[in-house]
């Protein structure tokens, strides 16, 4: 004896209008980016997990007015900047540059190249780099992001 279920008399997974709750999303949950994914290889790829890890504490843990003195909060186009000169540059094998947060909310990268130090910071303004192997610091506009990487590649 075969029998059937009856048919239901509503759409079975309709949410009746006094469960629906109007609160805000908060602002923890993030959006990823479209290229975050490829971004996050990068990172992997060029700073190892300890430089993915620091990035990803810079972008979600520091909000405005972190630290003793009010400090700022990673700057997006400083972010910018340095995943195009990520993009661009080559370290030497072995080599697995720190990166730091500064007060201004800018990055900066620092690692040695051919046994020298070498640091760029990303701001909002634009690019500072200095190299001790010539003592030679410049101050450059984001758009010169793959001048600066290659500058500093390992050859």
């Amino acid at each position: 004896m075969t029998t059937s279920l009856p048919a239901p008399r509503t759409e079975s997974y309709q949410l009746s209008d006094r469960m629906i709750d109007d609160t805000p999303v908060p602002a923890a949950f993030h959006t990823p980016a479209p290229n975050e994914a490829a971004r996050e290889e990068l990172l992997l790829k060029k700073l190892g997990a300890r430089g993915w890890g620091r990035l990803h504490h810079f972008r979600q843990f520091y909000q405005p007015g972190w630290g003793e003195r009010r400090c700022r909060p990673l700057s997006p186009r400083a972010t910018e900047a340095f995943f195009r000169f990520l993009e661009e540059v080559r370290f030497a094998s072995g080599c697995m540059p720190s990166l730091f947060l500064t007060d201004q909310g800018s990055l900066e990268l620092r690692w040695e190249l051919n046994g020298r130090d070498v640091q760029v910071e990303f701001s909002s303004e634009g690019i500072e780099s200095y190299s001790a192997a010539d003592g030679n610091e410049a101050v450059v506009p984001h758009a010169e992001a793959s001048a600066v990487a290659r500058r500093f590649s390992a050859v």
